[in-house]
């Protein structure tokens, strides 16, 4: 079978997490927008997210192709605006075309993933210096938009890409690739080039179609993957979709920074991860 990208591109916004959606209007609709921070509200929520990058990037409001984080994007569009957009955001069981089980992704755990990979990628940002930690925080949170997009509108053919990387002990990307005719980094460069995205942003699945896998296209790409890594070592789900393995020293050589950097960064960099598994966990 091979499904159509064009199709993904009429894509108008990917699905959340029902509760995810809920919890972020109980918290606007008990303030008044001058009294929260609605970057602080939506920050772990990929789909969320990627529909206000979406706004912000769009010709509207002249800045198209420039919006790289959501810091940016809540400067310029503002609470109301955001919260408007969140409306709007499809609810994810609404898009399961039959039981949730046909689908391999936890989706729990799956937000749960994204928002880790984003605060440690911020938290790296911030410790290696020199990065904008906005940026790398938001690539962190939507690194996987592909994934989203698979998993809510072809659940049944997902399942199928995960039974032949376990099968053919292949990754994930490159059993995808065999059901559907092109991978899950595809679908996020289709999604994200329609929604005039910044170069920035797209990089994160350029660097997925390299053959050499010690290269990366930016500091901030390379953030994200280090990030990854780091999870996966640390024994935190949701890291399956990873590409094959990076060789982690030419990692930190690209990002000039040592084993021993990270070494003394640990603790704090757990902290990051340990405060977004205790939200989730006060959201649940």
């Amino acid at each position: 079978m091979n499904k159509s990208l064009e199709w993904l591109r009429t894509i108008k916004n990917l699905p959340s997490l029902p509760e995810q959606i809920n919890s972020v209007l109980v918290a606007t609709g008990s303030t008044s927008s001058m009294d929260y921070n609605i970057v602080e509200i939506i920050q772990y929520d990929p789909s969320m997210a990627l529909s206000v990058l979406k706004v912000a990037n769009s010709p509207v409001y002249g800045y198209s192709g420039k919006i790289s984080s959501l810091q940016q994007a809540a400067g310029l569009l503002g609470p109301g605006t955001i919260k408007n957009i969140i409306l709007r955001t499809p609810i994810l069981e609404r898009h399961l075309t039959s039981h949730e089980n046909d689908t391999p992704i936890d989706f729990s755990d799956f937000w749960v993933h994204c928002g880790v990979t984003a605060s440690l990628s911020g938290g790296l940002g911030r410790l290696i210096g020199a990065l904008e930690s906005d940026v790398c925080f938001t690539a962190g949170l939507i690194h996987d938009a592909g994934i989203i997009a698979l998993s809510a509108y072809y659940p049944k053919e997902l399942a199928k890409a995960f039974e032949t990387s376990r099968n053919e002990k292949i990754c994930l990307l490159d059993a995808e690739k065999k059901v559907f005719g092109f991978n899950s980094s595809d679908v996020s460069m289709e999604l994200m080039g329609a929604w005039n995205f910044p170069e920035s942003l797209l990089d994160l699945y350029r660097s997925d179609e390299k053959d050499n896998k010690s290269s990366w296209v930016s500091k901030p790409v390379a953030v994200v993957v280090l990030a990854k890594l780091l999870l996966q070592e640390w024994g935190y789900p949701g890291c399956s979709h990873m590409p094959e393995e990076p060789c982690k020293e030419k990692l930190l050589q690209f990002l000039e920074i040592t084993t021993d950097d990270l070494s003394n960064w640990e603790d704090e960099l757990r902290k990051y991860v340990m405060l977004v598994m205790g939200g989730y966990k006060g959201e649940r």
